[in-house]
């Protein structure tokens, strides 16, 4: 099966073709087989020391309490800020929850916690568990946080997230990103679908069923919908999807491909790449896929857009200076605002931009021994260098800013699988395990609030 051909025949295969090539070369060529990743970030050396035994429960089911520690562990960890303790250390009882605002400071400070995360969970009828947690400052010898959650057995998970955030609001002055989702493509026989998975590769889902092939996914501002590329008409169109799965719609009926598709801040409007002028140019198009703008028009092979967080400005790939590298422009201006490159990294080869939440960084990848991820700031000034070997591809911010999702073979050749770093760290956790390819990670907006 050709995947590559359009049968309404842009005006240039070749073209076409070359659009492919640097785009998506990712779902399309085999990768080569490296050493094992690196990552070199300086950053808080072992984290803040947590203990989080097991919650108290009162008539629940023991694992109600488990589940929850359990979760709140693994965020702190893939935090890459805290230095969870193995319970194997703990000296105080762990039968000790006749009231878990009791707390044996020294038995803790002992082990060197200086942070204790308890809680206990009741039954509280009409099938719902009240939850109340705790974090405790042993240094200080007092509670430091205390809420108070109700759900349902099934939401005591989404509770350690919350918890999780507040914790981390604590420690460092914004919330984390639990709760938060990663879209992403993969391969289901010979086709490609979309699926989403939480933060720790859990609840893992399909989302399409287009039988063809589905790519570049990005979420929409309120985190309810997907926008994402798709063969499902035999001809490459732009569709937006409900990100709990459910029917597609078509947003685009253009000559040519449209790829790489983000919203807008406000929700109404997609920016892409497309060829249906010929040669591939980013656009803006409302919901309906009506042409509002023309962003570059450069006559190069321009692609892989993404907004700045206040939408005045785009980065994008492009060959216009030979092989393809990263370049900035003023959203409104196009070509005539004085699109410039920031990708100086001593590669011949850069793709696939990606504009921090936050405004100062841009992250893409570079042909260096294998892809490689970079970070510079917008002005492509002090470019730093993420990881070393094996191939690194695809990266999509954190909504805080503080982490990137990558696609990655951690230098073990085969299919690439996702992971999540913190810049802070640079302690880089495996969070897809899938024996196919994982690929084009994009990562949700929080849903609500913490």
């Amino acid at each position: 099966m050709n995947i590559v051909q359009d049968p309404r025949k842009v005006r240039s295969e070749k073209i076409v073709l070359s659009f492919l090539f640097f785009a998506a070369a990712s779902l399309l060529l085999p990768l080569a087989s490296f050493a094992q990743t690196d990552i070199h970030i300086s950053g808080p050396q072992g984290g803040f020391p947590v203990a989080i035994p097991k919650l108290c429960t009162e008539g629940v089911p023991g694992g109600s309490g488990s589940s929850i520690s359990e979760r709140v562990t693994k965020n702190l960890d893939l935090s890459g800020l805290f230095k969870v303790l193995n319970p194997r250390s703990f000296v105080e009882s762990a039968s000790k929850c006749a009231n878990p605002k009791e707390i044996a400071y020294s038995d803790w400070s002992l082990i060197g916690a200086e942070g204790v995360v308890k809680g206990i969970v009741r039954a509280s009828g009409d099938n719902t568990v009240s939850i109340d947690m705790l974090l405790f400052d042993v240094q200080q010898q007092k509670p430091v946080i205390g809420k108070r959650y109700q759900a349902s057995p099934g939401e005591v998970k989404r509770v350690a997230d919350r918890f999780s955030n507040v914790i981390m609001k604590y420690f460092t002055g914004e919330a984390g990103i639990f709760g938060s989702q990663l879209a992403y493509v993969s391969r289901v026989g010979r086709f490609k679908e979309l699926f989403v998975m939480d933060l720790d590769g859990s609840n893992n889902r399909k989302i399409t069923n287009d039988r063809g092939l589905a790519m570049t996914p990005s979420w929409s501002p309120n985190g309810q919908e997907l926008v994402y590329t798709s063969y499902r008409t035999k001809s490459p169109e732009l569709f937006t999807i409900p990100s709990a799965g459910g029917s597609p719609r078509q947003v685009t009926r253009l000559d040519g491909l449209e790829i790489g598709p983000e919203f807008s801040s406000s929700g109404r409007e997609i920016l892409t790449s497309s060829s249906m002028f010929g040669v591939p140019n980013i656009i803006l198009l409302d919901l309906k896929g009506k042409l509002l703008k023309k962003i570059t028009s450069s006559g190069a092979i321009d692609v892989s857009p993404s907004w700045s967080p206040d939408n005045s400005k785009v980065t994008f790939c492009s060959n216009r200076g030979g092989g393809p590298q990263i370049y900035i422009t003023t959203a409104g201006a196009g070509d005539r605002g004085g699109a410039r490159r920031l990708s100086f990294t001593g590669s011949n080869y850069c793709t696939s931009p990606s504009w921090s939440p936050k405004g100062d960084k841009i992250a893409y990848v570079c042909r260096n021994r294998g892809n490689q991820i970079y970070v510079s700031n917008v002005d492509g000034s002090e470019p730093v260098q993420l990881t070393y070997t094996g191939n690194n591809e695809d990266p999509s911010w954190s909504p805080d800013g503080r982490y990137i999702v990558y696609s990655s073979n951690f230098g073990r050749g085969g299919p690439r699988n996702l992971a999540i770093l913190p810049l802070a760290s640079g302690k880089t956790t495996q969070v897809g395990f899938s024996k196919v390819e994982e690929s084009q990670p994009a990562w949700s907006p929080l849903l609500d609030d913490n």
